[in-house]
């Protein structure tokens, strides 16, 4: 699903950039030999009449990724909402407000590049995770699920070469979906997409991509760090729509937390998915009861056939007899020896800034209402220095466009619930 960047844009290190938007066109599409690709440049341009408004555009950014200094460590995987063609077209639109570096077509595996890796697509409605990421759609709708080999093969062979040229970990710490992208503040929360849903088979993907997931190794224990994994063929919970409405079954890549060891214990809730403090549901929008494959936790308890993990600031319970939806695994941890502020968003402090730039006030460094409650423990991807990319319209000719600010504070991105989310380095022992 498309997302547009909800704090506008952002670019390159210091001075002006002389990149054009279609500048790709002339070299061709960034893709291995191997797939169907071509390249068809996504709109830059003013998006309304008002030419007075420098963030009046769409739909991506101008840069010089990595050269500038802006890594890319991740890759987010989309399905689209709509075909194919339609979303080429709606890329091609500047008031459309979102863009992807890649469109994958479900019959064939065709791929369309349309935005340039080195200049930062409006993906994720996250600018902390767009600025590091590139955005890959794959046409389908997340619950009809039942994605085509040739759109799960041909994607492969594009994460497997872009991984190898953006030295990317081929995990699902780095291969992320935008389901695993929280949003920026706490209102975003309940409107950040969850594409491309429980559907999306990540023991084959990530077989594709040749790092096929362990076998499960036995009934875990307390504090042991292990990987969601149900097998996806057998593992066929109720799902309902948004609006409750059962749909078919078929594989799964999730199982269901709850609140106690007992299948008839409510599902888990979310303070900013039910604010109403009700439990989970089935929904298929519904994150808050759901943990994913791949995902890493640390073991919080233990009883008969089941297991609890720290999720959410929770003790979240799931069924696991002998282990059989878990594999243990190796990964950084974190215990807070306090209540630990969460972030959606990885920026510098206001003082940080350059003067040139006009401070917005939503780029102020502030926590969610998640929190990582003393004693829990969570795992960790890696450590990110706060960052925000600023730009505006070239032709606004705004002052220190595309720049680079770095801050001083350095972030940790989490497995916190669902979704990754960041805490700062200076609240950890």
């Amino acid at each position: 699903m498309i997302a547009r960047a909800l704090l506008g844009a952002a670019a390159v290190t210091g001075g002006l950039l002389t990149v054009t938007p279609a500048a790709q066109a002339a070299t061709g599409p960034e893709c291995p030999s191997t797939v169907d690709c071509t390249f068809t440049p996504a709109a830059y341009d003013w998006s309304s009449k008002d030419h007075s408004n420098p963030n009046a555009y769409g739909v991506y950014d101008p840069a010089n990724r990595p050269a500038d200094g802006d890594s890319i460590r991740y890759i987010v995987i989309h399905d689209t909402e709509l075909s194919y063609a339609h979303t080429i077209k709606a890329f091609q639109d500047p008031a459309h407000g979102a863009s992807a570096n890649y469109v994958v077509r479900a019959s064939d595996g065709r791929i369309t590049q349309m935005v340039p890796n080195k200049d930062v697509s409006w993906g994720v409605g996250n600018w902390s995770m767009n600025q590091h990421a590139i955005n890959i759609e794959h046409e389908g709708f997340a619950k009809n699920g039942k994605y085509p080999d040739a759109l799960y093969e041909s994607s492969a062979k594009l994460v497997r070469y872009l991984a190898a040229k953006y030295d990317i970990p081929l995990d699902r710490q780095h291969i992320i979906s935008h389901e695993d992208v929280p949003g920026q503040n706490d209102a975003s929360q309940p409107g950040q997409h969850w594409d491309p849903g429980p559907y999306w088979n990540w023991q084959h993907y990530m077989s594709l991509l040749g790092v096929p997931q362990r076998k499960p190794s036995g009934a875990p224990k307390t504090g042991d760090v292990v990987a969601i994994n149900p097998d996806f063929a057998t593992n066929t919970p109720e799902i309902t729509d948004s609006d409750g409405k059962p749909l078919p079954k078929q594989g799964a890549n999730f199982v269901y937390l709850r609140t106690a060891p007992d299948a008839k214990a409510p599902l888990l809730g979310d303070p900013l998915l039910h604010p109403d403090g009700k439990p989970g549901t089935t929904k298929i929008d519904d994150g808050s009861d759901k943990a994913v494959t791949g995902h890493r936790y640390v073991v919080a308890g233990t009883s008969g056939d089941w297991t609890a993990i720290w999720f959410g600031g929770k003790k979240a319970w799931f069924e696991n007899p002998e282990g059989r939806n878990t594999v243990s695994v190796r990964a950084s941890t974190l215990t807070a020896h306090k209540d630990i502020p969460v972030y959606g968003l990885a920026f510098p402090e206001k003082s940080e800034y350059p003067a040139e730039i006009p401070f917005e006030q939503s780029w102020t460094p502030k926590p969610l209402s998640w929190t990582i409650p003393k004693g829990q423990s969570y795992t960790e991807v890696e450590p990110m220095q706060a960052a925000n990319y600023y730009a505006r319209y070239d032709k606004a000719n705004v002052p220190a466009n595309h720049t680079l600010v770095r801050g001083s504070t350095v972030y940790r991105l989490v497995d916190f619930n669902h979704r990754y989310a960041w805490v700062k380095e200076s609240d950890l022992r």
